[in-house]
């Protein structure tokens, strides 16, 4: 049986791509300072900064383990949820094709920081406290690798945990992305804008490797003998 996911919602994954687009476009290497969310989420993370100042060394250690944890979490709860849906030809497509999305999303990310090129806010502002240690001048700030990855492993864990009607499952990912990035501005190596556009920008690009690459993937995954076969005809 042909996907019908592609048919019904191609416009889903190019709407994806215009708001991953739309990232650039608000947190753009133009006029950085000038920008008004830029300089909230300066300010924000300077109040995190005066809040953990005062935590003991041993924070960023937990901080650093939390976001790595956090990925291992979402890759398990990927492979359950296609474990889940290893008899139903969608859900398998679906889950692997977005689960796609993360590689998609670890490459785009890098290159937009060789393009936008913010340096961390752990060296970039005087008087900062970060419980991690400060990546080198090169490594770039925006937008957050780990949160990109991180989306895009819940946005397939979502789409592959929906087609199998298990909703707690797709609740639980989505939190768990969301403390990944947190966890990034606590350890002092991200402004919040770096993580809130990782975060879209991981969904978005899961989204639209669902999209595109579904009806691939369902077929690989009838070749190798998973999921429902496709239906015969009916003759009259």
């Amino acid at each position: 049986m042909r996907s019908r996911f592609i048919p019904r919602n191609w416009p889903l994954g190019m709407a994806a791509l215009i708001v991953a687009a739309g990232i650039l476009a608000v947190f753009g290497p133009a006029e950085m300072e000038s920008n008004p969310v830029i300089r909230w989420s300066t300010s924000l993370y300077r109040d995190v900064d005066a809040v953990t100042a005062s935590w003991p060394s041993g924070a960023g250690t937990v901080s650093d383990l939390v976001a790595e944890a956090g990925l291992v979490a979402l890759a398990l709860m990927l492979a359950v949820s296609l474990w889940w849906g290893r008899g139903d030809t969608r859900t398998l497509a679906v889950g692997v094709a977005a689960g796609a999305g993360a590689a998609g999303s670890a490459l785009a990310t890098l290159a937009v920081k060789s393009v936008v090129t913010e340096e961390r806010p752990c060296t970039a502002l005087p008087g900062v406290h970060a419980l991690s240690e400060c990546p080198p001048l090169g490594d770039w700030s925006f937008p957050s690798n780990h949160s990109g990855i991180s989306a895009a492993l819940a946005t397939a864990v979502v789409l592959a945990s929906l087609a199998a009607r298990r909703m707690w499952m797709a609740v639980l990912a989505a939190v768990t992305a969301v403390i990944v990035g947190i966890s990034r501005v606590v350890s002092g190596v991200h402004y919040p804008h770096d993580v809130a556009a990782g975060l879209v920008f991981g969904s978005c690009i899961a989204l639209a490797f669902a999209v595109a690459l579904t009806p691939v993937a369902a077929t690989a995954v009838r070749r190798v003998g998973f999921g429902t076969p496709p239906r015969e005809p009916v003759h009259s």
